[in-house]
């Protein structure tokens, strides 16, 4: 039997009329959804027709049309041909629920998927991104105002490479921190965790050894063993890699690349001095071993450094970086920079494994590096971020904790506590706390009495009222 179903006039607010088409159509969604989701419309049941609804609301017939194809797409209804809209059946069994973030292993899986199940109850004190609200949300809806009134095609497919003007911009860029280069060396991507995944598949080959910090970064630890390369680690101390086992490591294994994240390292924070990035290069280029530098913090350092790939240049080495954890970390934009040759090798691996990158946030990502609003939002950020790596560095050593470095910057700051705790992370999580325990950032298990704290969120009383109780027991 058909229903005789009449849209909720209540539901609406009385200025619907003179809310936009889109808006209003988008409110008479909301509003059927809800009689589906409620039961009182079942599974079977007709809607009006769009000529009823739209004289029943004194709305447009486009208006109605545009609410039910919204519906249809999100699978609520089923148009059916001459006959009209009708309530979808259920599909299934409702899939059941993520296990909770507190009663999942702390493991690698659990650092690199599940902790990004983002719950407000929990303090994110191990995290590697900024809080939400540390981002401009005015600066983000007026670059997307700015790019919907430019009317610009972006439906086609966008540039291979990426898009081009945000290239360009980026190469002028480089080229005042000496890293010379053109827009046609510049490759973008889904983020720079993509960068260095499509770097390692592209430069060498499965069953190859390759060195990495150590501690290193624990996604980057995870990809180059899921494809099947032998990651070996450089250990690290406050000013960068050891060089003598960097120059030890090289003799042994004569890799192809080096991964290297040389400013405001995740996860210890610290930075290679002058003198050691000099060291570094140099027995790079003696032992004709690539640098792939991951320079995504950068912007989170007041006056950095110029990059190290500008010691030896583009067409020697590799340089990654990334407009996701200064922007906003869901637009997902991140790019290389090599060499001519190389970048046709990466794109050719681009296009095969994912086709083109989206342009849109692209085109976004460029508007907001413009915008004056995430400017300043970045230098409040920086400035933030150093009050907390301060104050943060303080606590911990009241605290009796060590500290591997005194960063001045950045996110990171990795400390290992006065005794042994195998389970803190477990502990932690039971008190709705998440830590980063220091193994997951290790090729060899080197590092696992560490723990990465990122000092944005451990400021938090509710983490140093935990780490108290724990003193006393």
């Amino acid at each position: 039997m058909l229903g005789n179903y009449q849209i909720d006039r209540q539901a609406m607010p009385e200025h619907a009329q003179s809310t936009s088409t889109v808006a209003l159509a988008e409110q008479l969604a909301a509003e059927i959804t809800r009689r589906i989701e409620s039961g009182g419309l079942r599974p079977g049941e007709r809607l009006p027709s769009v000529r009823e609804a739209a004289r029943s609301r004194g709305i447009s017939t486009f208006t109605v049309s545009d609410a039910y194809q919204r519906l249809t797409t999100r699978g609520l209804l089923v148009a059916r041909r001459g006959a009209g809209y009708f309530v979808a059946p259920p599909l299934g069994r409702p899939r059941e629920a993520l296990p909770a973030l507190s009663t999942l292993p702390i493991d690698d899986d659990w650092l690199l998927s599940r902790i990004y199940q983002r719950d407000p109850s929990i303090l994110y004190a191990g995290c590697g991104w900024l809080p939400d609200h540390w981002y401009d949300r005015d600066a983000n809806s007026a670059a997307m105002r700015s790019i919907a009134r430019r009317k610009a095609p972006f439906h086609p497919y966008g540039d291979p490479q990426g898009y081009e003007p945000l290239r360009r911009e980026i190469a002028r860029g480089l080229c005042t921190q000496h890293l010379h280069v053109g827009a046609d060396q510049v490759l973008m991507t889904q983020g720079a965790s993509k960068a260095l995944d499509m770097v390692a598949c592209t430069l060498a080959e499965p069953g190859d050894t390759v060195l990495i910090d150590e501690p290193g970064y624990c996604n980057l630890i995870s990809c180059l063993r899921l494809r099947g390369f032998k990651p070996v680690g450089v250990p690290w101390n406050a000013d960068g890699p050891d060089c003598e086992r960097l120059a030890t490591l090289l003799a042994q294994h004569k890799p192809r690349l080096f991964f290297s994240n040389p400013l405001l390292n995740n996860p210890s924070g610290a930075s290679y001095t002058l003198s050691t990035a000099y060291r570094v290069m140099k027995l790079l280029d003696d032992a004709g071993c690539t640098l792939v530098e991951d320079n995504v913090a950068q912007p989170f350092h007041p006056a950095p450094p110029p990059p190290l790939c500008s010691l030896g240049g583009a067409e020697r080495h590799v340089y990654i970086g990334s407009f996701s954890k200064s922007l906003a970390p869901g637009l997902r934009v991140g790019y290389v920079v090599a060499s001519h040759e190389r970048i046709e090798r990466l794109l050719r691996y681009k296009m095969i494994t994912g086709l083109t990158t989206p342009v849109l946030n692209e085109m976004l990502a460029m508007e907001l590096a413009e915008a004056a609003g995430s400017r300043r939002q970045l230098n409040e950020a920086r400035e933030a971020l150093q009050e907390a790596q301060y104050v943060c560095q303080q606590r911990f050593e009241a605290a009796g904790w060590t500290l591997f470095a005194r960063p001045a910057h950045g996110l990171f700051l990795l400390a290992r506590p006065p005794h042994a705790a195998p389970v803190l992370a477990e502990q932690a999580r039971d008190a709705g706390i998440v830590l980063a325990p220091g193994r997951l950032f290790s090729c060899d298990g080197s590092h696992a009495d560490w723990w990465r704290f990122n000092v944005a969120y451990s400021r938090n009383s509710r983490l140093w009222d935990f780490l108290g109780t724990l003193r006393h027991k």
